[in-house]
């Protein structure tokens, strides 16, 4: 080994180069809002005051990286997973009839809970109310087709809770009358109806994911109009006592 001359300083050891941290990245208008509803649901289940969740939505939409998102529901998620949908049990085949049909004439109609509805079920209001909530029904992966006819009257289909991968295609007519769809916050829409002198109105926007189930609304608004949006599914009153524990 040669010796440095005497006098020249040592030459120290060089360390290898650090590698440079990644840059962040910066975060989209889709992912603020998925966080911002976490934040809407946490107020509303009474995880947050209404002061707390306006606090942590001005940090939302300030938030200009994805690092700056995640504490502001670092507390919440967990229980948000605990408290979860129902869209995630599981499917399988059911013994379901070929179509099942509810009316409403002059009158209402109401199902809910666990019922089964056929491949296709029919709905129809003259002058009337029909309320069809299908969280608990029995469903399977052979999807369903909803035939809604609202003439002078109204539809409420609720769509919240059914399981991820089914397919329902809503084929809705609404004459001087309404039929409003809630879906789940995960649940891809297609909406390709037609009005006339009457709407067809999505407010469904983005889904959080592109996991959950899929809802094709197609139809005919005639001096009527048919919606879509979005609405976090129910906590039972269970599950809201044991959150409160």
């Amino acid at each position: 080994m040669t010796e440095p001359a005497p006098g020249v300083p040592e030459e120290p050891e060089r360390s290898p180069a650090a590698t440079p941290a990644p840059p962040p990245m910066r975060a989209s208008d889709t992912e603020r809002e998925q966080v911002a509803e976490v934040v809407r649901q946490a107020v509303a289940d009474g995880r947050l005051t209404i002061v707390e969740g306006d606090e942590r939505l001005r940090d939302v939409y300030a938030a200009v990286y994805r690092r700056d998102l995640v504490p502001v529901t670092a507390d919440l998620q967990p229980v948000g997973e605990a408290a979860g949908s129902p869209a995630h049990r599981p499917l399988g085949h059911l013994d379901r009839p070929a179509s099942t049909t509810s009316v409403a004439v002059l009158t209402g109609v109401d199902k809910r809970g666990a019922w089964t509805p056929g491949h296709t079920h029919r709905v129809i209001a003259f002058w009337g109310g029909a309320d069809l909530a299908f969280t608990d029904a029995r469903l399977d992966d052979a999807g369903l087709v909803i035939g809604a006819i609202a003439i002078m009257g109204g539809v409420n289909i609720d769509l919240r809770g059914i399981p991820a991968g089914v397919e329902v295609t809503i084929q809705a007519v609404a004459i001087m009358g309404g039929i409003d769809v809630t879906v789940d916050p995960d649940t891809t829409v297609v909406e390709d109806g037609f009005g006339f002198m009457g709407a067809f109105d999505d407010e469904s926007g983005v889904p959080q994911s592109t996991t959950g189930p899929r809802v094709r609304v197609t139809g005919l608004a005639l001096m009527g109009g048919v919606s879509v949006h979005r609405k976090p599914p129910e906590i039972a009153r269970g599950d809201r006592r044991a959150l409160e524990e």
